[in-house]
């Protein structure tokens, strides 16, 4: 509950610093040059989200793991990140070819130099989550981010285009490693054999492959957009979609770090791993429907306020991945009990039958242009939301009724508000952009939080979640 505190402290800054430079770079870049860094980022994001080879949820959920082990999974990784980075090198004229735009050559390369950073610093991190040191964890990033929003506003003050975006991204890799470096001066020692590395190696091997799986078509979609339609819309695409998955994630990211180690450490204890995976999915609920919602109904002025005038085809966009934002991220928690309990394996298949999936209907989505393309996600998470938490849930502590009670309450609270805000808007539409979106957030969150309260349910999910936070700062001192 503390490391959750601190990281979601750290994480509102850190959104606020985000929302800040989109305002800013918005106006100081055009949709293309957002475009262009997106279609790069497009191929450089497949092997980032699985640049720790699978090895740091090794050293995180392991039970026990000694120096030596440790030691030898830093070397794999530090080597795969100089492999990659060498990778993209060999592949980015081709790239370029693939895109007909010769800018990406120098561009990928230079952005595929954060896979050195995170490779060296992976194992750190991961020890630094293992230990719950959330709150150093969350200081990092966030000075990291500001640092790197320093230097992509002096660039793109001084007219270098796109290469403010390109210098943002490799930057803050940069910063990340070189703050958790110092927070945590673990020092590796010289690979070594016979002990037990392997067996943590094929663990890796499974959520690699399953990662790989993912984010190759996880970015189709930009793949798709580029090829077809330019980076222009790529950039309306791509922004619209980060400037929702930016606070979602800085919302659920903070629960979702505490999440793995915590339920690693509950294995053995059915009922108390339980307990705390409702939590879980409550917290991750609570936070991101009602923020969903609220942008997909105000989605024109909140594209105007943050990107600006010049960016209003971006609204349909961000309405759709408001919808997204707000049913995806509760099913998405049960991937963290398949990995908990050690279903490698059986997470590798369900992600799998989500790719193939997702990939048919961004094939078919291309046809009725870039809403379409959007509009796969969705059709994707409704299609598969059961199935997926029927088969992920099957031999863990966790039953599909379990999920349903945690969630019920908040889902119910945002049908209200978002029945409440919809007709707001539509009877009595007040003028300028900001003070509808002042009004609206004000009116959403009485309404929320008015239709949690009224629930039975949700008033004693109130009182448990206080309850909760009253002790865990009062352990820590905070409270006295």
């Amino acid at each position: 509950m503390r490391g959750a505190v601190f990281m979601a402290s750290g994480g509102g800054l850190e959104l606020l610093l985000r929302f800040g430079s989109i305002a800013v770079l918005a106006r100081l870049l055009v949709p293309e040059d957002f475009g262009l860094v997106a279609m790069a980022t497009a191929l450089t994001a497949v092997l980032e989200l699985i640049r720790d080879l699978g090895l740091a949820t090794v050293t995180v959920q392991r039970h026990d793991i000694t120096h030596r082990q440790v030691s030898n999974l830093f070397w794999v990784n530090a080597g795969a990140g100089l492999a990659f980075t060498l990778a993209f090198w060999a592949l980015s004229p081709a790239i370029a070819d693939f895109y007909h735009d010769q800018r990406l050559v120098a561009a990928t390369m230079v952005v595929s130099t954060t896979f050195l950073w995170s490779g060296l610093s992976v194992q750190h991190e991961a020890l630094m989550s293992r230990q719950l040191k959330q709150g150093d964890l969350a200081f990092i990033r966030l000075l990291a981010s500001f640092l790197s929003i320093l230097v992509a506003v002096a660039l793109a003050s001084g007219k270098f285009g796109y290469w403010a975006l390109v210098w943002r991204e490799v930057s803050r890799s940069a910063f990340v490693a070189i703050g958790i470096w110092m927070r945590c001066p673990w020092v590796p020692g010289l690979p070594s054999q016979g002990v037990g590395t392997r067996s943590m190696l094929r663990f890796g091997r499974d959520l690699t492959m399953t990662h790989l799986l993912i984010a190759v078509v996880a970015n189709i979609d930009r793949i798709l957009i580029g090829r077809f339609f330019g980076p222009s819309a790529v950039g309306l695409y791509r922004q619209a979609q980060q400037l929702l998955m930016v606070p979602i994630d800085q919302l659920n990211g903070p629960i979702m770090a505490v999440a793995q180690p915590g339920l690693s450490a509950l294995q053995s204890e059915p009922s108390r791993y339980r307990s705390y995976y409702e939590k879980i999915v409550f917290l991750v609920t609570l936070a991101t429907f009602p923020l969903g919602v609220f942008v997909a109904i105000y989605a024109e002025e909140v594209t105007h306020v943050l990107l600006g005038s010049a960016w209003s085809e971006a609204a349909v966009f961000i309405r759709i991945f408001g919808i997204a934002a707000a049913i995806r991220p509760a099913s998405a928690t049960s991937a963290v009990v398949l990995v908990t309990c050690g279903y490698s394996v059986r997470y590798f298949w369900l992600a799998v039958i989500h790719s193939v999936v997702l990939a048919a209907f961004l094939m078919t989505g291309v046809r009725w242009g870039t809403e379409g393309v959007a509009l796969a996600h969705i059709a994707t998470t409704v299609l598969l939301m059961l199935p997926k938490l029927y088969y992920s849930f099957a031999q863990t502590p966790i039953r599909l009724g379990d999920f349903g009670s945690a969630v019920r309450t908040p889902i119910v609270a945002g049908a209200a508000m978002a029945a409440g805000l919809a007709a707001l808007r539509s009877l009595t539409p007040v003028s300028g952009a900001v003070l509808q979106l002042f009004v609206g957030a004000g009116v959403g969150t009485a309404l929320y939080l008015g239709a949690w309260l009224l629930q039975r349910d949700g008033r004693k999910q109130c009182d448990a979640l206080f309850k909760d936070l009253a002790s865990s700062l009062q352990r820590k001192g905070v409270l006295g």
